[in-house]
């Protein structure tokens, strides 16, 4: 049987060979570290668990924010496809949906975010096409056909070994950054799932690992917990502290496998919760105005995904509603402003559920990892010198001068 069923059990009629080939990309990604004193595989394995609500955080790119400010990082993280797979890199991607009003003018007419992982949504194709075009029409309300989305038909596509079906599913659906963007436009289009490589489960399953050892820093004849900026400094990932996403999930992490105040070292066992998958936890949408009014409630519509599980978000108005997203405001009166997407992004909170032991138990000796201390705030998000930074302020650049500016959203003439 397996450990987990489709993320958000969203897709409860796939077959068996999807799910037996998503269990073992997990079960590998597992398998290539080395074995935590407290992550676990299978949550059946935690007895007397409970779900942590703190693997949270908000969905809209800090990057941006902490190396050029507020303004500058809005308007970046709206440009579209480019933005998705540059910025977009706190396990939310989302586009800005374009229509025509009465008079001609293209204009933002709904706000439509994903938390799905790519791998389960390769997953499906490869192994479940019918299940996967089902989905995909649900989604884009139209007919799609394997010719159409991977250049062969169904009965070949089908003969074609996995790994030339994974290849062409990445090639024509997912690309590989703003260099080599996607063959096929139904995901630039319709947000299906998450492309930028920064939101794989891989990463995720990663940091959590990397997180789950109870990190201790001697210093001056006592030992002391390590601080996450030191835990990251030791791995040589700096560039992931200043992620919201990953830094929360190492550090949540580890104050379960080091719990602090607890006398002698003690840590909880922890596991990713069934089904694996990463969820959009809640969506703030008091404080948003139309008209002077709140925005109506069937404004918001979740899917993929059972209630507490829901990996997809559109916001704003129906075709046949007169109403354009652009036309919502944060406040009333003197105060109102505008929503961007990257505003409502950063309402948004997304998360893996993870199950965690109700009690916890001692750390044995072994157990403890012994890392060098670092000084204090070695690590500066947002400095302009930093890799990264200079990194996104090519990118502002080359979006000023050139060719973002042409992608700011998707149309969806499709429905």
């Amino acid at each position: 049987m397996p450990v987990f069923q489709s993320p958000g059990l969203a897709d409860q009629g796939v077959n068996d060979a999807a799910l037996a080939a998503w269990n073992a990309r997990v079960q590998t990604l597992f398998n290539d570290h080395d074995v935590s004193p407290f992550l676990v595989l299978d949550p059946r394995d935690i007895e007397d668990t409970q779900t942590s609500d703190e693997f949270k955080w908000p969905g809209n790119p800090r990057e941006p924010l902490d190396c050029l400010g507020a303004e500058l990082a809005e308007r970046l993280s709206d440009l579209g496809w480019s933005s998705r797979v540059e910025l977009h890199n706190e396990y939310l991607e989302y586009a800005l949906v374009m229509r025509p009003d009465l008079t001609g003018r293209i204009r933002p007419k709904r706000f439509v975010a994903t938390t799905e992982l790519m791998e389960w949504w390769m997953a499906m194709a490869v192994h479940d096409l019918e299940h996967f075009l089902h989905v995909v029409a649900s989604i884009t309300r139209r007919s799609y056909g394997s010719e159409e989305l991977f250049g062969v038909p169904a009965e070949r596509w089908k003969a074609l070994d996995i790994s030339a079906r994974m290849a062409c599913f990445h090639r024509r659906l997912v690309g590989t950054g703003r260099a080599q963007p996607p063959e096929h436009p139904i995901n630039v289009e319709h947000v299906l799932f998450m492309s930028a490589g920064t939101n794989s489960l891989s990463d995720l399953t990663s940091v959590m690992h990397f997180g789950s050892f109870p990190y201790l820093v001697s210093q001056e004849g006592q030992s002391r917990r390590a601080r996450l900026d030191e835990m990251f400094t030791h791995a040589n990932r700096k560039d992931l502290f200043c992620r919201n996403a990953l830094s929360q999930v190492a550090r949540n992490a580890n104050e379960l496998a080091l719990i602090e105040g607890s006398g002698p070292p003690k840590g909880r066992a922890m596991a990713f919760a069934d089904p694996l998958g990463m969820y959009i936890r809640s969506f703030q949408s008091s404080g948003l105005f139309h008209d002077e009014a709140n925005t109506p409630a069937d404004w918001v519509r979740f899917s993929r995904g059972v209630d507490g599980m829901p990996m997809r978000l559109e916001f704003g108005p129906s075709d046949d509603d007169p109403s354009f997203l652009d036309e919502v405001r944060l406040d009333t009166g003197a105060a109102a402003h505008p929503v961007s997407g990257y505003t409502l992004a950063s309402r948004i909170e997304v998360g893996p559920l993870v199950k965690i032991a109700a009690t916890s138990r001692p750390i044995t000796k072994v157990e403890l990892s012994e890392i060098p201390a670092a000084e204090p705030d070695g690590i500066v998000c947002g400095l302009p010198g930093t890799q990264r930074c200079r990194q996104i302020s090519e990118f502002a650049d080359q979006c000023e001068n050139v060719s973002c500016r042409n992608e700011k959203a998707v149309k969806q003439s499709d429905g």
